[in-house]
């Protein structure tokens, strides 16, 4: 009986010592992941994604080629991985947002409305400029659900005297406004950072315009 309990005991030792030692392997494993993906979004931004190679990610990351393909197979599972990196990012804005109460939206102008939704998408977006380039190659419609849940829940407290379908229509134009001003404008301005980051902002006016007027409508 007291040998199997030596022998529980040494195999738990082991154990915590292999995990011991795993904890700051898998931290500078991490680590390294996150320099090249930190070196892709710049050569991104410098070169384009057509200057992206798999060489030149590893020579601006200081990182053993090998080590790199450790972690990525090819050049599309970088680019993921970091389209990835963006949206988790944008996934944490997603959740601040929606924990804004409805009494704090329905205070609020119809400007201010905008502004408090979009603002930090946009700021995220001129901080992580790369992040606008690979739009133009990325699949970004993941968040879909959870943008139309929060503007919803925007629409939903300030117009509660309005039906339930015409709510849901302003939810659609208005994400529809934003869709669509990326596809025509926004994706073609991606070359000129500078502009991209213009578009965004005007992009902000027109939804204001846009929530303003039905709300003077609801009003009426």
């Amino acid at each position: 009986m007291t040998k199997q309990r030596d022998d529980r005991d040494t195999e738990s030792h082991d154990a915590e010592r292999v995990n011991a030692a795993r904890s700051p392997l898998q931290a500078r494993g991490r680590a390294r992941i996150e320099a090249v993906l930190d070196a892709t979004a710049e050569l991104i931004v410098e070169k384009g994604l057509p200057g992206v190679t798999m060489h030149g990610v590893a020579r601006r990351a200081q990182t053993p080629i090998g080590s790199m393909y450790h972690f990525f197979p090819d050049r599309e599972s970088l680019l993921s991985a970091l389209w990835d990196r963006h949206m988790a990012a944008t996934g944490e804005i997603d959740d601040e947002l929606g924990q804004i109460d409805i009494d704090t939206w329905r205070g609020l102008s119809s400007e201010a409305v905008i502004d408090r939704l979009m603002t930090p998408y946009i700021t995220y977006l001129e901080q992580n400029p790369d992040c606008l380039i690979l739009m133009t190659v990325m699949p970004h419609d993941d968040n879909k659900k959870r943008d139309a849940g929060t503007l919803r829940k925007v629409v939903d407290a300030r117009m509660p005297q309005v039906k339930a379908a015409e709510r849901a229509l302003y939810v659609e134009i208005l994400r529809a406004l934003a869709s669509g001003s990326l596809a025509i404008k926004l994706r073609p301005a991606m070359g000129d950072v500078q502009l991209a980051k213009r578009y965004l902002r005007e992009v902000k006016r027109a939804l204001a315009a846009y929530l303003a007027s039905v709300e003077a409508s609801v009003l009426k």
